[in-house]
């Protein structure tokens, strides 16, 4: 273990001389991260709800303006007739009609339903879900609350009782208490979900899509010189002397791997805690679960350069190949863009690759609070990826050039 520990140390202090890769490691990552997330705007972490509004009356415009203020969603007025097609176009993590005489019903006390449109299995749509409850739940019992005392109030003046500010308010507690206990035994208003066909999650957008996408694309990229140590090592038959010494195979692919993990985890570390505090991306909701998605990443990417370096000889091909893939790579995993923007065909594709998990992974930890439970399947995907990888790294590493 000492001496796997010593060739990982020797390597990330060679990665520490070279000028050149702060270039990938740190400058180019925090440019592009800038530039896209200038591009592709601000962005907002509240999630899109379409809104129906059949009945235009102070409790439903109440209604939809404490919506549209919430830190959870943000409302997108459209048709009743249309709504259905927006969901399907995945426009909207949820979709929401309100009744004809849902303000009637709320004033005068009566029961009433909301229904809901969305996919039962999208955090997006459960999210939607709760703040609708916990809204539409406040509303009823303002709304209670101000009959209850608007009513004593005229009772009291009707019966000619001499002006008792205080008696009043005891009189309108006294029967609001019973009233709000039977409001939450039996809601006033109810939630009805209906399904729909692809009810949307959040597309991400500015520094969310721009901070953890780019940081995929870089690790990549700042595989080179590690990459090329291992080809100049080979050449100059560092490699070879090694193995004179009591530094078995298994250990100097192991150093050699775990110097890239170490590489590829410091410049997460320091990407995330730009993101954090300087572009405002919510990476540590839960540190556990981000956690997980480093170690993925970094084993994913540890063990790609490894092949790569155990493959190519030259450094130019080695230079074409990172180029080449990790372009490719982040492309197909949403780097760029968004993947629920894209066709079907690209997404199925995309989500053949484990940077496309990872990615959705990290942003479901930025968006929604992901814990370590729901980004596990992406850490297993990662996994089994980097098994595959280091295996056929290992079946092809030399220690010589010939």
């Amino acid at each position: 273990m000492n001496r796997i520990l010593t060739l990982a140390r020797k390597d990330l202090l060679e990665t520490r001389r070279d000028r050149l890769s702060a270039l990938f490691i740190i400058i180019m990552p925090l440019a592009f991260t800038t530039f896209f997330g200038v591009m592709f705007g601000s962005g907002s972490d509240r999630l899109p709800l379409a809104v129906a509004n059949a009945d235009r009356g102070p409790q439903a415009q109440a209604l939809v303006a404490a919506l549209d203020a919430s830190d959870a969603v943000r409302v997108v007025a459209v048709n009743q007739g249309d709504i259905d097609q927006y969901m399907a176009d995945n426009k909207a993590a949820a979709g929401l009609v309100i009744p004809a005489g849902f303000s009637a019903d709320v004033s005068s006390g009566r029961a009433t339903t909301l229904t809901i449109i969305g996919d039962p299995s999208s955090s997006g749509a459960l999210a939607a879900t709760t703040e609708i409850r916990a809204v539409a739940g406040r509303l009823v019992a303002a709304q209670l609350a101000a009959r209850i005392g608007a009513e004593e109030a005229v009772a009291t003046t009707v019966k000619g009782t001499p002006k008792d500010p205080a008696g009043v308010v005891a009189k309108a507690l006294q029967r609001a208490e019973p009233a709000a206990a039977q409001a939450m035994a039996h809601p006033a208003v109810t939630i009805r979900a209906v399904q729909a066909g692809a009810a949307a999650n959040q597309v991400p957008s500015g520094f969310v899509l721009s901070s953890p996408g780019m940081m995929v694309n870089f690790i990549m990229f700042s595989l080179l010189t590690a990459g090329m140590a291992v080809i100049n090592e080979r050449r100059n038959g560092t490699l070879a002397r090694l193995m004179t010494t009591r530094t078995r195979r298994p250990e100097l692919i192991a150093g050699k791997m775990g110097g890239m993990f170490a590489l590829t985890f410091i410049q997460q570390i320091l990407l995330i805690a730009v993101g954090q505090f300087a572009f405002g991306v919510d990476y540590l909701r839960d540190p556990a679960a981000l956690l997980l998605m480093m170690v993925s990443l970094s084993l994913v990417a540890s063990s790609l350069g490894l092949l790569l370096a155990s493959v190519l000889t030259s450094e130019q091909a080695l230079v074409a190949s990172v180029v080449i893939t990790s372009m490719a790579v982040s492309a197909l995993s949403g780097a760029w863009f968004p993947l629920e923007i894209t066709g079907t065909g690209f997404r199925f594709v995309g989500h053949l690759l484990p940077t496309s998990w990872i990615l959705e992974g990290l942003r479901g930890i930025i968006v929604r609070g992901f814990d370590v439970r729901q980004v596990m399947p992406a850490f297993a995907v990662a996994l089994a990826w980097s098994a595959g990888l280091f295996l056929a790294a290992v079946s092809r590493f030399r220690v010589t050039s010939g």
